[in-house]
């Protein structure tokens, strides 16, 4: 009777033990198959991320794209432009050089009439301060009959006395720049007469900065601010009086008054003016040594002295 007991037990016992592998097996399966689940979730979500991404990343590139072809359009609208500017540049220049030339030589053309007009006209005339715009010609008289000796003499003393005023005049109006120089614009001859080039203009050029240095507001002088004008009038004695006024009331503030109210709240400290900051200080100060390792010997007592302070007004 025991060997069938004893088998029947053991079966038993056998059946008990492939039931837990199984359930053992089953739960490692079921741990498979979540675990492959969770991963497969984790795939397709990171699968929508990559795609949503991708997507990203092509309307960036599209967006890109048409900025680079806008750029590129106004990259060349701009060179064309440039191309047109440097090409109306180019004209110009032709141009202005062209005006140029053409303003050179009426100039030259202009300066040989007056070296002509100058030739033919009175030089005495022309030193003058102008009148009118219009120049003196001379009076000359072709005569048939050829002059005697004496009225070639006459004629040559009156053209040294012209000669003699003109150069005189020449160095009058060099000396005084600021009534002849504007009117003497011209140069010596090989013979040392004067040859005038043309009447000069006093209009004054807006268009052109007027230098200080040479104007009559750099002519004028300010009085001084220091100066005093009425020395003369101060009695002898304010000096004194004054330096003895200023001693006294300095001894009297500084060394003589007593102290009053108003000077024992200047002297107050903050901690004074403020209740209760000393001791939050001492104690910011104690926690922050504590932490770092420091001494805290003094904020003790110092701690201890306000705490019988307080002590003492309590009472």
């Amino acid at each position: 009777m025991e060997d069938p007991v004893s088998s029947t037990i053991e079966k038993i016992k056998l059946q008990e033990q492939d039931k837990e592998a199984k359930l053992k097996e089953k739960r490692e399966l079921e741990a498979t198959i979540a675990t492959l689940n969770k991963a497969i979730r984790e795939a397709a979500a990171h699968a929508e991320k990559s795609e949503q991404g991708r997507e990203n990343l092509t309307q960036s590139t599209d967006s890109l794209r048409r900025q680079k072809m806008l750029e590129e359009c106004r990259r060349d609208a701009l060179s064309a432009q440039l191309n047109s500017l440097k090409n109306e540049l180019k004209v110009l220049q032709a141009k202005s050089s062209t005006e140029i030339s053409k303003v050179w030589q009426m100039r030259s053309l202009f300066c040989k009439e007056v070296h002509n007009a100058a030739d033919a006209c009175d030089v005495w005339t022309l030193l003058m301060k102008p009148g009118c715009a219009e120049p003196v010609s001379r009076n000359v008289q072709m005569k048939a009959e050829m002059p005697t000796g004496s009225e070639n003499e006459n004629r040559l003393q009156a053209a040294i006395e012209r000669r003699v005023k003109s150069l005189t005049e020449r160095d009058r109006l060099a000396t005084e720049p600021d009534n002849g120089e504007e009117f003497l614009r011209s140069y010596v001859k090989p013979n040392g007469f004067l040859r005038i080039l043309r009447p000069f203009s006093t209009e004054i050029k807006e268009s052109e900065p007027i230098k200080f240095s040479t104007s009559q507001a750099a002519k004028r002088t300010m009085p001084s601010v220091f100066r005093n004008k009425n020395i003369d009038s101060m009695p002898w004695y304010q000096p004194y009086i004054v330096v003895t006024s200023v001693a006294v009331f300095l001894i009297y503030f500084c060394v003589l008054r007593e102290e009053n109210d108003v000077d024992q709240e200047f002297s107050k400290t903050l901690y004074e003016r403020i209740k209760g900051l000393e001791k939050e200080q001492l104690l910011q100060s104690y926690k922050f040594n504590k932490e770092h390792g420091h001494s805290v010997i003094e904020i003790e007592k110092r701690l201890e002295e306000i705490k019988a302070e307080e002590a003492k007004l309590a009472v």
